[in-house]
């Protein structure tokens, strides 16, 4: 696919992958929409790409209000008069036990990492039959392992790789590709804006973590060659496939007993 002059919607675009993805795609000559929550940041980038690219437009957009999305892919077709390329790029981390996990929590996750992004494909299909475009859907490199602490975020991430199967080969009759990117942990705000139980404020930092930039330029890349999915961390899988007992072994000795531990001490001291 080239991607020269394609209108591009972005979410969760005010920073991170999103942010890196509005910058590569407009130098390569995209239209790029900006969505997120935060429009002062939005507006900010878009002025920045404006110097090289006016063909930018920022909307606030919270991908948990179905008035919003429908409001967004309204704003975008009537600016740019189509939709190309759907990035659904927004999502929302947490960092805790289910055990623990408090219902607002429950419902916040699933409905930022899985019901925003099905009510943004359901919207804007109907521009998408029409330039027989792209669903790009960010999930996680966890949604082929869950790690302690992470499974509800991991398996919200596996449910939207499940829904990107199934949409690949529904939306393959109207000329639509889908593809699936499941990034490395990567050096973004992720962890500082994830939700996080007390005392686990710490947890996923003192890590190295991979560039933003090199990620979405990667992301570019399977757009442009058209992949159906691509999964970072797959020693990981394939360790998992092979000695999924070892790697409980090693994550409940260098992850559950040392968070777990800790939190028992700090109860304890109170």
């Amino acid at each position: 696919m080239n991607i020269k002059n394609k209108v591009v919607l972005i979410t969760g675009a005010s920073s991170g992958i999103g942010e890196s993805l509005a910058r590569q795609l407009s130098q390569k000559g995209a239209l790029v929409a900006l969505l997120a929550r935060r429009i002062k940041k939005l507006d900010q980038i878009k002025d920045e790409i404006s110097e090289y690219n006016p063909d930018v437009v920022s909307i606030k957009c919270d991908v948990r209000n179905t008035e919003e999305i429908s409001k967004s892919i309204n704003d975008v077709v009537n600016r740019f008069g189509r939709i190309d390329i759907l990035i659904n790029n927004a999502g929302q981390g947490y960092f805790g036990t289910i055990e623990n996990m408090e219902t607002s929590y429950l419902y916040q996750v699933f409905e930022t990492n899985i019901i925003g992004p099905v009510h943004f494909i359901q919207a804007a299909m109907p521009y998408l039959r029409k330039s027989k475009g792209m669903i790009v859907n960010i999930s996680s490199s966890l949604s082929k392992r869950a790690l302690p602490f992470l499974s509800y975020y991991a398996g919200t991430k596996s449910m939207l790789d499940a829904i990107s199967e199934g949409l690949r080969l529904e939306s393959k009759y109207y000329g639509i590709k889908v593809f699936t990117y499941c990034p490395p942990e990567t050096n973004t705000e992720f962890h500082n804006s994830s939700i996080k139980e007390k005392g686990m404020e710490k947890m996923g930092s003192g890590r190295k973590f991979k560039n933003v930039d090199d990620v979405a330029k990667e992301i570019i890349k399977g757009i442009i060659r058209e992949k159906r999915e691509i999964v970072k961390g797959k020693f990981l899988k394939i360790m998992n496939f092979l000695y999924p007992k070892f790697l409980d072994g090693i994550f409940y000795k260098y992850m559950v007993l040392n968070i777990l531990d800790k939190q028992k001490a700090q109860a304890y001291e109170q």
